[in-house]
């Protein structure tokens, strides 16, 4: 199971998400939308160790496709394979239009 999942604000358009099994675990991270929907897969189904050492994973605003992630309120889902589990975060990360239209143009 999954503890602690929180966002970081790092310089520019980026975001780092971290979090902490409790066991390890094959896991999948990704940005998901207000209505649960995948935007960008930040890593593939990957094992990872259980534990007090975070794992983080960093997400540029942009879709799978490479786009702009539109201006939104967007949280984190961790798909645990072996414990057959979905966690989502409490905590979001909103993107502003202003953001957004920054992140389309390439400046921070």
């Amino acid at each position: 199971m999954a503890s602690s999942i929180y966002w970081k604000k790092r310089p520019g358009p980026r975001y780092r998400v971290c979090f902490r099994l409790t066991r390890s675990d094959s896991v999948q991270v990704s940005a998901v939308d207000a209505s649960d929907r995948v935007v960008r897969v930040l890593a593939p189904a990957q094992p990872l160790e259980g534990g007090d050492a975070p794992h983080c994973f960093d997400w540029d605003g942009r879709t799978d496709a490479g786009q702009v992630a539109p201006a939104g309120s967007y949280h984190v889902q961790l798909r645990l394979e072996e414990a057959d589990r979905t966690a989502v975060s409490g905590e979001r990360v909103n993107i502003s239009p202003i953001r957004a239209a920054r992140t389309a143009r390439g400046a921070s």
